[in-house]
C-alpha cells in the first residue's frame, strides 16, 4: 500500500523581514564606538555616584596670587620660605607630605644655605614618622625632577592622565596611573603607605579593579571614582594658602594624621586646573585637587572595571531580540510603554552597577539598540496596522453590498409572493362562500385560507425584519389612548380565542392618550395576544390589564400556558429564536415575532419585559413613556 508523501510546510518568512533588519543595523552600530556618547553616560555615573563617600584625610597647601603677595616673592618660591613653612607644618604631625613643586636648583650660596635648612626639616620630620615624596611631572625630554640634593628624600610620577588620544578624546580627567615603567605613581605611593597606617593590606596591581597595562607607555592605567567635587566652589577637600602656614596661622590639629599635598593653584595659570567629568569645558578644577582625589579612590579601592563590550554586544543583541518580539505581539500603546521601561532599566542597571561595584557597562549601544528597534517595528506595525484597516474597510464594503443585495432581494421577493398569496386567499374566500356543504371541501378551503395568513404574516415579519435592518423604519406617531389599540386586537384576535375556548379578561384603567405609531404598536399588542392565546391551550384564560404612574403606561398580558424555562427566557427576543418545548413544535412561528415586538416597542423609548414559570404560564409587560 502506497503512502502519499506529506506536504511540506511553507513557512512565511516575510514577518521575519523586520527582526532580520533590526538585527543587521544593531551588528553596524558595533562597527562605531560611539565614545563621546558614552562619555555622557560614564560622566553622569561618576557626578552622581553614591557608593563613594568624602572622607576627611587630605589637606592642600596651595601656592597662589595671595601668597605671593603676602610673601613678595613669586613660584616656586625660597627655600628659606619653603623650611620655615615645614617647620610650621611638622609641628602639627602631619602622616605624609607630598610636593607638586618644581624647584629650581640653587644659585648663590644663599640659596644653598636655605635648601640645607630645607633639607634639614624633611629630615626632622621622617626622623618622626613622616612620609615625605616629590611628585615629578614629565615633558617631551623625560622626567622634570627634583634638585640633586633633594632626590635622595624620593621621588615619584605625579603625571594626571587626561583623555586626549583614547574614549572620548576630549581631555577629560577620569583614569588614574598607577605606575610607569614599573615604579609606583606618588597616588599610588601614598595610598598604599595611608592604608598601611590604618592597618589595610597595601594594593598591587593585580588587587586593583580596572587596571591595565598600556605597552606604548609603559604604564598601567585605572579609572577611579571621585569621592566628591574637585571644583573649588562645590567640593569639600580641605586646602589653605601658603602663606598662612608658614606663619603658623591655623587651627590646631588641622594638619595631623593627614595626607598633605603641596603644590601651585595660580587662578591665571591655566597649566594648574584640568577638565574633569565635573567641569568638561572650563577649566576649574586645579590639579591639587584631581591629585587628592585619586590618592583617596586608591586609599579606598574605588576604581572603576570596564565591562568587555562583547557583553554589551551580546546584550544589544538580546535586547533587540525581545523589543521586536514583544512589540511585534502587543498594542503600539503597550509597546511604546515596554521600551521605555527597558530604556529606564537600563540607566538604572548600568547605574547600580557602576555605584555598587564600580563596573561600567558601555550602554549607548544598548540605548541605540532600542532606539532602532522601535524605529524600525513601530512603522512596520504602523503599515500592518494600515493594511489590515485598509482590508477590513473593503470587507465592509463588501459585506454592506452584499447586504443590501439581501435586502432588496428579500423585499422584492416578499412583496412580489404577497400578490399571488393575496389572490389565493382572495379566491379561496369566494370558492369557500360558494362552496356546497361539502365538509370536506369546505375543511380544504379553510386550510388554504389559514395558510395563506400564515404566509402573509411570514412575509409580513420578513418586510418589517428588512426595514428595521436598513434604518428604514419611521415612527407615525398619533396620541391616541392606548386602551383602544388593546380593544380593537383583542376584538380582531376573537375568533382564534373561540377556536381555543380562550376566555380574555381585560382589566383597563382609565387612560390619558400618549403619542405612539398606531399600527407598530398594534404589530406589538397582536403578536403578544395572539402568542398567548396559541400558547395558553384550551380552556384557559388570558388577562390583559393597563395602568399609569407619572412615567409610563404599563400594558401586562398574562396567560396560563406551559411557560417558558429560565434559560430560554433571556433569549426569547433573539432574531430567529424559537423556545424548544412540545408547544412551539405544534405551532407555527418564524422566530421574528418576539423579536419585532422588542424592537418597536424600543423604538417608542419603551421596555419591555417578560416573567415565566413552568407549569404556570408567562407575562409580558410592556412599558410606554407617558407623555
Amino acid at each position: 500500500m502506497k503512502t502519499e508523501p506529506k506536504k511540506k510546510r511553507s513557512i512565511d518568512i516575510s514577518k521575519y523581514y523586520p527582526l532580520f533588519f533590526t538585527v543587521i543595523f544593531v551588528v553596524i552600530l558595533f562597527q562605531y564606538s560611539f565614545s563621546a556618547q558614552e562619555a555622557i553616560f560614564y560622566d553622569l555615573r561618576v557626578k552622581w555616584d553614591f557608593g563613594t563617600s568624602y572622607e576627611d584625610n587630605i589637606v592642600l597647601i596651595t601656592l597662589d596670587d595671595d601668597s605671593d603677595r603676602f610673601l613678595g616673592e613669586s613660584y616656586p618660591y625660597t627655600y628659606a620660605s619653603h623650611s620655615k613653612m615645614l617647620e610650621r607644618l611638622i609641628k602639627d604631625k602631619p602622616f605624609i607630605v607630598n610636593y607638586f613643586v618644581n624647584f629650581l636648583e640653587p644659585v648663590t650660596t644663599q640659596d644653598r644655605k636655605h635648601l640645607g635648612q630645607f633639607t634639614n626639616s624633611i629630615e626632622k620630620f621622617k626622623n618622626l614618622g613622616g612620609e615625605f615624596r616629590f611628585g615629578t611631572e614629565w615633558d617631551a625630554w623625560g622626567e622634570l625632577l627634583p634638585p640633586v640634593d633633594l632626590r635622595d628624600f624620593g621621588h615619584s610620577s605625579s603625571l594626571i592622565n587626561l583623555d586626549g588620544l583614547t574614549f572620548a578624546k576630549d581631555d577629560v580627567c577620569r583614569r588614574a596611573i598607577l605606575n610607569v615603567g614599573g615604579e609606583d605613581s606618588i597616588h599610588l605611593w601614598s595610598a598604599n603607605k595611608f592604608r598601611q597606617a590604618k592597618k589595610l593590606e597595601p594594593l598591587n596591581i593585580n588587587s586593583i579593579l580596572g587596571a591595565y597595562y598600556v605597552r606604548k607607555a609603559d604604564a598601567t592605567f585605572t579609572l577611579f571614582r571621585y569621592y566628591t567635587s574637585p571644583l573649588e566652589s562645590n567640593g569639600r577637600i580641605k586646602k589653605i594658602p601658603f602663606h598662612r602656614v608658614r606663619v603658623g596661622n591655623f587651627p590646631k590639629g588641622f594638619f595631623t594624621n593627614k595626607i598633605v599635598l603641596i603644590g601651585p593653584s595660580y587662578m591665571t595659570n591655566a597649566p594648574d586646573f584640568v577638565l574633569t567629568p565635573f567641569n568638561k569645558e572650563e577649566y576649574k578644577a586645579p590639579k591639587l585637587m584631581v591629585h587628592a582625589s585619586i590618592i583617596q579612590a586608591l586609599v579606598n579601592n574605588k576604581t572603576v572595571y570596564q565591562i568587555p563590550r562583547y557583553v554589551t554586544y551580546t546584550l544589544a543583541i538580546v535586547i533587540a531580540i525581545f523589543l521586536s518580539i514583544t512589540i511585534s505581539k502587543v498594542k503600539p500603546t503597550s509597546g511604546l510603554f515596554i521600551t521605555i521601561i527597558v530604556m529606564l532599566g537600563i540607566f538604572l542597571i548600568s547605574y547600580l552597577m557602576f555605584s555598587l561595584m564600580g563596573l561600567w557597562l558601555y550602554v549607548t549601544h544598548l540605548v541605540l539598540t532600542v532606539f532602532v528597534v522601535y524605529y524600525i517595528w513601530v512603522p512596520f506595525r504602523a503599515i500592518g496596522e494600515y493594511q489590515r484597516r485598509y482590508a477590513i474597510q473593503e470587507e465592509t464594503k463588501l459585506l454592506k453590498k452584499v447586504e443590501n443585495l439581501k435586502q432588496n432581494f428579500i423585499s422584492l421577493m416578499s412583496h412580489d409572493l404577497k400578490t399571488p398569496v393575496a389572490k389565493i386567499a382572495g379566491l379561496a374566500d369566494i370558492m369557500l362562500n360558494q362552496s356546497s356543504d361539502e365538509e370536506q371541501n369546505r375543511r380544504n378551503l379553510q386550510s388554504i385560507m389559514d395558510s395563506t395568513k400564515e404566509l402573509n404574516r411570514f412575509i409580513t415579519s420578513i418586510l418589517d425584519l428588512t426595514k428595521i435592518e436598513s434604518r428604514n423604519l419611521d415612527l407615525t406617531l398619533v396620541s391616541r389612548d392606548i386602551n383602544t389599540v388593546i380593544e380593537s386586537t383583542v376584538e380582531g384576535l376573537k375568533y382564534e380565542a373561540t377556536n381555543k375556548n380562550v376566555l380574555v379578561e381585560m382589566e383597563l384603567s382609565p387612560l390619558y392618550p400618549i403619542e405612539f405609531d398606531q399600527n407598530l404598536m398594534k404589530r406589538v399588542l397582536s403578536n403578544l395576544i395572539e402568542n398567548a392565546i396559541k400558547y395558553s391551550g384550551e380552556n384557559t384564560s388570558v388577562k390583559i390589564k393597563s395602568w399609569d404612574d407619572e412615567k409610563w403606561v404599563h400594558v401586562e398580558i398574562q396567560d396560563n400556558g406551559v411557560g417558558i424555562p429560565k434559560d430560554d427566557l433571556e433569549h426569547i427576543f433573539d432574531k430567529f429564536y424559537r423556545v424548544k418545548n412540545d408547544a412551539s413544535h405544534s405551532i407555527k412561528g418564524t422566530g421574528l415575532g418576539l423579536y419585532l415586538v422588542k424592537y418597536f416597542v424600543e423604538l417608542h423609548g419603551g421596555i419591555i419585559d417578560a416573567e415565566s414559570t413552568l407549569g404556570q404560564g408567562t407575562k409580558f409587560t410592556v412599558k410606554l413613556r407617558n407623555q
